[in-house]
């Protein structure tokens, strides 16, 4: 840890009631949306008749550039494998996107993406299910991991067991606590996700092949039923990994390098952020918590490209936007804007809502 100003914490404000709404998110893809904030646009989800002809007006008045930058608008979509059916389909390789951060998959979300040597007139008519593509400009820039400024989150809580009155008086204290003092800071599920951080951990060690099998537990059930080509196209690199291996047995670096680089670092960052979560959690339980947190890098020897630095994150997760949008018997609307690596299930964590399961 830093050695900054310790800070008191109320630590019975997130082991107790004080703000214990009940309730249930994600019942419908409209209730978590996630909108990707820049300085100069916040990237929205609806596309307008003025989008539209704009869009198409660029092809004829925009000089080309080395980038094409447009927004990303998808559901039931992770970030990754949205891009890589959409490179499918113009026939070019994953590697010439980029992009600022991932995005929930069971959300609707709208993020700005980079594509080199993109033709607006290539992109500008494609449809595909549940992604659209919009807001079209020629850049000199690829856009980079971190390189926007955060995310605008719109909230719907259903089911709440609670009255309109109550509901507004817990989320208006909350409101002064997350304004002010903020909550604990952990990173949530997005990062860690299910056992992200058991395979970041396994390829630190250089137990590649506990790294391997612990990726490929969630095509087990269509293996048994048959062969790898009956595996749904949705585990595409898991598909791809198999058949690595089908020809070099014990090659379990070569099989996790068949997963894109972008994917690959990310559970590395999830061990990473597992740590930094231990971390805050003892520091919490001893009321002692620093304002910053600071978990050293790691090599991976065995994968060398997937070294981590030294991440420096702040303690306790503020906004200064939390807004009550609607208030109704059972149900909440809320919107607000976090910055960049901080998370809206760690905000949500503290009204103990549950999260609808996927069916």
């Amino acid at each position: 840890m830093d050695g900054e100003t310790e800070t008191q914490f109320d630590i019975t404000l997130i082991t107790g009631n004080a703000f214990n709404l009940g309730g249930k998110i994600r019942a419908l893809p409209r209730d978590f949306i996630v909108e990707e904030v820049w300085d100069n646009r916040v990237c929205k989800i609806n596309y307008s008749l003025v989008n539209r002809l704009r869009d198409q007006m660029i092809t004829k008045f925009q000089r080309e550039k080395d980038y094409l930058h447009f927004t990303l608008v998808k559901q039931n979509w992770d970030t990754i494998r949205a891009l890589n059916y959409i490179r499918r389909k113009l026939g070019f390789s994953l590697k010439r996107f980029g992009i600022a951060g991932m995005k929930d998959k069971r959300a609707i979300t709208a993020q700005r993406v980079s594509l080199w040597k993109g033709k607006v007139g290539n992109m500008v008519n494609l449809k595909f299910k549940d992604i659209f593509l919009k807001d079209f400009d020629y850049a000199d820039e690829r856009i980079n991991l971190g390189n926007a400024v955060g995310n605008r989150f719109t909230i719907t809580i259903r089911d709440i067991p609670r009255k309109k009155r109550e509901i507004t008086e817990r989320l208006n204290r909350f409101r002064k606590v997350v304004t002010s003092t903020g909550v604990p800071n952990y990173f949530g599920p997005q990062r860690l996700g299910g056992r992200n951080a058991d395979v970041g951990k396994a390829i630190k060690e250089g137990n590649l092949k506990l790294g391997v099998e612990i990726i490929l537990e969630k095509v087990k059930p269509y293996l048994l039923e048959g062969c790898v080509e009956n595996i749904p196209r949705v585990f595409w690199y898991e598909k791809k990994m198999l058949h690595h291996l089908k020809k070099y047995p014990n090659d379990y670096a070569g099989a996790l390098r068949r997963i894109p680089k972008k994917i690959l670092k990310l559970y590395v960052h999830a061990y990473q952020s597992h740590i930094f979560n231990e971390e805050l959690k003892q520091a919490l339980y001893e009321n002692k918590v620093p304002k910053t947190i600071r978990i050293a890098g790691f090599s991976t020897p065995k994968i060398p490209e997937l070294r981590t630095f030294t991440i420096k994150r702040r303690a306790f997760l503020t906004t200064n936007d939390f807004k009550i949008m609607k208030v109704r018997d059972g149900i909440a609307i809320l919107r607000f804007t976090l910055a960049k690596g901080e998370y809206a299930s760690t905000l949500l964590s503290n009204f103990r809502i549950i999260q609808k399961q996927k069916s």
